[in-house]
């Protein structure tokens, strides 16, 4: 029962709407940051440069469009499950047959998973998008020349935004559960991704570690690169697993 209700969590994030709309929003977000290059290489009589396309998905995830969307976009597949849950009585008949324990982990891992995603899955597209799009109009290679791991490039990137939307996904749904308040599940991650970026630029200049920009483009200053991000982000989303887990399990005893 234990798997099934973890796979069954998984699937109502993942094919649910909230999730469709994440990942088209990303995708679109994307589009509309480099909307001036899009006019650019359009009116151009000449090819683009070779790996436009990367280039184009690199700068994109770089603007304040992207920094603006990602604690909003990965909010939306699962965070208001559990509110939903309790809130519409489906609960009372769910928890039976469920148990407690593998009721709460299968929700943290779904709503982890689906918000990480939403950020990755949506990169994925758009890159493949603009594939299809800037490869046919790009210089070919000269003679010598080499490809560059733009693939690889992308992919790292994706990879590092996984886990900051894994745990931005999961402050929505530890709050939601705090407040049981559906709307603080899409407000609070947007809040605390705002107040840690003004007490970096105007109070903390020195606190990079916990100023959410870095997180998506790691500076120089991280001992172990991406990594020391990721297992940064690792850490603080374990800490709202333990705080939803302890919080979930007061008000399920109620039930």
């Amino acid at each position: 029962m234990n798997h099934c209700t973890i796979s069954s969590d998984i699937k109502r994030a993942i094919f649910g709407k909230g999730f469709l709309i994440g990942v088209s929003g990303m995708v679109l977000v994307i589009i509309l940051s480099q909307i001036e290059s899009l006019v650019t290489a359009a009116r151009g009589a000449q090819l683009l440069p070779a790996g436009y396309h990367a280039q184009f998905i690199m700068g994109a995830l770089s603007t304040d469009w992207v920094t603006l969307a990602i604690p909003i976009l990965c909010a939306l597949p699962f965070t208001t499950a559990f509110v939903d849950d309790i809130k519409s009585g489906f609960i009372k008949q769910y928890l039976p047959r469920s148990g407690t324990g593998p009721y709460i982990k299968g929700k943290l891992i779904a709503c982890g998973l689906s918000g990480g995603l939403t950020l990755f899955a949506g990169i994925l597209l758009a890159y493949a998008i603009a594939s299809l799009v800037f490869t046919p109009m790009e210089l070919a290679l000269g003679e010598g020349e080499t490809t560059q791991p733009y693939l690889a490039q992308i992919l790292m990137t994706a990879a590092t935004l996984f886990f900051s939307g894994a745990f931005w996904s999961l402050v929505g749904f530890t709050f939601a559960s705090l407040t049981m308040n559906r709307y603080m599940a899409y407000a609070s991650p947007f809040i605390l991704y705002y107040v840690l970026i003004i007490l970096h630029e105007r109070y903390f200049g020195e606190l990079y570690v916990l100023y959410p920009k870095e997180w998506l483009f790691p500076s120089g200053a991280w001992v172990l690169g991406d990594w020391g991000v990721v297992l940064l982000l690792l850490e603080l989303s374990a800490a709202m697993c333990l705080v939803f887990t302890v919080t979930a399990d007061r008000r399920l005893r109620h039930v």
